[in-house]
């Protein structure tokens, strides 16, 4: 139970908590989950490039020659599917280079090269 002056504090510093202000703030933390971007409603990522990925869209309405607007839905969502799913081989070349990065240092004793290189290569 809070006594009534935590309730005054809490009150208090409610008023301070106004958030993120400018649309820069809100925009940015609106990817604060962001890991990988393979999932959620996020689709390009601050380093994608816009002009591609429309060329991407554009490739698939052409392809597909969407005639409604439920067919045009439908191939907005494999194209954006398809995008998401372009990014795995590059987020797996960073998770393997930072493996090999983090277990270079668990095999720097070992002085033959050909040996360290296999087993951080097993560890990866």
């Amino acid at each position: 139970m809070s006594t009534p002056a935590q309730l005054n504090a809490n009150r208090a510093n409610a008023k301070l908590s106004t958030g993120l202000r400018t649309p820069e703030g809100k925009s940015n933390s609106s990817l604060n989950a962001v890991k990988t971007g393979l999932t959620g409603r996020t689709v390009l990522l601050p380093s994608d490039d816009l002009a591609a990925y429309q060329a991407h869209v554009d490739r698939f309405i052409v392809a597909h020659q969407p005639a409604t607007d439920h067919e045009r839905a439908l191939v907005q969502s494999i194209a954006d599917t398809e995008w998401r799913l372009l990014r795995i081989p590059t987020l797996e070349a960073g998770i393997y280079a930072l493996g090999r990065i983090e277990f270079a240092a668990e095999f720097a004793s070992e002085q033959d090269p050909a040996i360290r290189a296999a087993l951080i290569e097993a560890r990866t």
